[in-house]
């Protein structure tokens, strides 16, 4: 079997300001070129001491390149649509779950304010 590979050597890049992210820079990327099992085994095994990594072309090119930059601005614009309706549909749960709560509120409050009309005999409130 062969394997369809290029070599790339980087170099480190930088951490942000919270020293919380890696960047890796590619300097540079050889052909693609086709090799051997035994030729890849051997390039595998020298990578980490020479420095260089291996990048292997998958066999299946069309899936591998499957979109472009087009495909991902409307993967990105339909993402944030989607989230703008999750968003939306949030907040209107929680104005029905406030609604629910001040309703819930207001009939305790008259079943209370009946309660202690009752008790305490007061008859000034005018029931609604």
């Amino acid at each position: 079997m062969t394997h369809k590979i290029a070599i790339i050597t980087t170099r480190d890049g930088s951490y942000d300001s919270y020293n919380d992210e890696y960047i890796k820079i590619i300097d540079s990327i050889t052909d693609w070129e086709d090799v051997s099992d035994e030729e890849f085994r051997t390039l595998q095994f020298a990578s980490s001491k020479l420095g260089f990594k291996l990048i292997e072309r998958p066999a299946d090119m069309p899936k591998f390149i499957a979109k472009t930059i087009k495909d991902y601005k409307a993967i990105s614009k339909a993402e944030e649509e989607r989230a703008a309706e999750e968003k939306k549909n949030r907040e209107e749960a929680a104005l029905q779950r406030k609604f629910k709560k001040d309703l819930k509120d207001k009939v305790s409050k008259e079943k209370m304010l009946n309660k202690l009309a009752e008790e305490l005999g007061i008859d000034i409130v005018k029931k609604v």
